[in-house]
């Protein structure tokens, strides 16, 4: 198949042809306003071409140094917990055209022909479910681009476009190559055919249908506990591979939806050879997909907000001060670029107060969490209500709770008990910003590091299910100006 393929069977060829198993794609209740008539002769021409180019591209790995089944996240594999539910749903994660088309520019950027996935163009039609809200086509008919169709699909069916993105690559290359795949997002291609390998639906092919698939099916899944093969909160058996390989199952206990779903589109876990292997193969028995995605989500757009923090990566790491200077820890959860970087508080109460924050890396994001005596984390409860993931004992900070501890733990005063409170008062412009400053967007707020290298970075606890990190600063809605608490 590609360097993502799902799993390893017998031959080059089978490789070539395998989509994962995706056992929904003739029972999807989409109607489509315009059939695909044409395409059905020429799939069938393409999935040989497919099947052909197979031993070529499974030669191809993604370069990006691994082991053991963690990544740039700082989570390690965990086969319950692959993603949590709040990241797989969050349909604004790309909020808009431009942050999808930076998004497909950054993974397949070295494909450059005009036919490439994120340069092309596509006719979208009409189509209705009771899983998603009516796709809006455009009214004079024109094709979009693949970035519009991402974006739509994302806000209609409620599902994060970085999880469609993810997908498409792991499925079929489909950014990278030259002309996207008949079966891009390997919707509607279960393991039926020959010896386990894909038996691919032609009226399911093209770039419309294939993604317009993949979204509807996650939908699906995520409101209709029947169609899910593995339920959450219950343990199950997970193949390694195709029962054809005979090489049998281990019990998993899927802890949400999310990973509920990746099972159910592709019903393999890795093995460990595989887990040691990334970004290659591992042994007969290895299968690759649910792997794939989850490193490569890391890579691409941060933690999957599922997985287990990695061997020897604890939270509360050393924190070196010196005055006003604060040395960024050398942890998991601090971007690569950042790591070991010192930074220049404005005052030694301030470089305190960012060095208490640092031992929180790692830590559970709560919401309504934060805000306990000395501004420790809390349940939540107080504040979060029993929403998402409040007053369900456990113990962390929200994004204003942590950025409060900061300040606290500083000996300054609360900088406001919520984000809209911190998002206010006395402000500068980002030429002027300084560690400890407050940088806010819509519903949240992070503690603002300076310029690392010319990139802006950021302390935050930024949303359930991903831990508290520090990242750089990238996201366009934020505030034209920085929050000054501390003076």
């Amino acid at each position: 198949m590609t360097t993502t393929e799902e799993r390893q069977s017998p031959t080059a060829g089978q490789r070539a042809a395998k989509a994962g198993a995706k056992h929904l794609g003739r029972k999807i209740g989409w109607v489509l306003g315009a059939k695909i008539g044409f395409w059905v002769a020429v799939v069938l021409v393409l999935l040989l071409l497919v099947m052909a180019a197979g031993a070529q591209v499974a030669n191809q790995q993604t370069s990006t140094a691994g082991g053991a089944g963690s990544g740039p996240g700082g989570m390690e594999w965990d086969p319950g917990n692959i993603m949590s539910d709040a990241v797989f749903y969050n349909s604004q994660a790309l909020p808009d055209e431009a942050a999808v088309q930076a998004a497909l520019d950054e993974v397949g950027g070295s494909c450059t022909e005009p036919t490439c996935l994120r340069l092309g163009t596509y006719q979208t039609f009409p189509a209705t479910s009771k899983w998603c809200t009516p796709y809006p086509v455009p009214t004079n008919g024109n094709p979009e681009r693949y970035a519009v169709i991402l974006l739509k699909l994302a806000q209609v069916c409620g599902v994060n476009p970085q999880v469609a993105i993810v997908m498409i690559q792991k499925e079929s290359q489909g950014l990278t190559r030259s002309s996207p795949p008949a079966a891009l997002t390997g919707f509607g291609c279960p393991d039926t055919g020959p010896g386990g390998s894909a038996n691919c639906d032609t009226a399911s092919s093209g770039v419309w249908a294939q993604t317009l698939g993949m979204f509807t099916s996650f939908a699906k899944l995520h409101q209709d506990a029947s169609s899910v093969n593995y339920p959450e909160g219950q343990t199950s058996d997970i193949l390694w591979n195709v029962a054809e390989t005979g090489c049998g199952s281990a019990p998993v206990t899927v802890a949400n939806r999310a990973t509920a779903t990746l099972y159910t589109y592709t019903p393999y876990q890795p093995n460990a050879a595989a887990l040691a292997a990334y970004p290659g193969t591992g042994d007969a028995c290895s299968a690759y997909g649910n792997r794939n995605f989850f490193r490569m989500f890391q890579e691409w757009f941060g933690p999957t907000g599922g997985g287990k923090p990695a061997a020897g990566d604890a939270a509360a790491a050393p924190v070196l001060t010196d005055g006003v200077q604060v040395t960024i820890p050398d942890n998991a959860f601090v971007d690569a670029a950042a790591r070991g970087q010192v930074i220049t508080a404005p005052t030694a109460k301030m470089a305190a107060g960012i060095a208490a924050g640092f031992t929180k890396l790692g830590g559970l994001y709560v919401w309504g969490g934060g805000f306990g005596p000395g501004g420790e984390a809390t349940d939540g409860c107080a504040r979060g209500g029993g929403a998402n993931n409040a007053c369900q004992h456990l113990i962390g900070f929200d994004c204003s709770g942590l950025t409060n501890y900061v300040y606290v733990k500083g000996g300054y005063p609360s900088p406001g008990g919520n984000s809209g409170a911190q998002r206010a008062g006395p402000s500068v412009p980002y030429s002027a910003g300084v560690p400890g400053d407050l940088v806010g967007f819509p519903g949240h707020i992070a503690v603002y590091l300076g310029l690392i290298g010319g990139t802006p970075y950021v302390l935050e606890a930024s949303w359930v299910g991903i831990p508290i990190h520090v990242v750089p600063l990238t996201r366009a809605d934020r505030d034209p100006v920085l929050w000054r608490h501390w003076t």
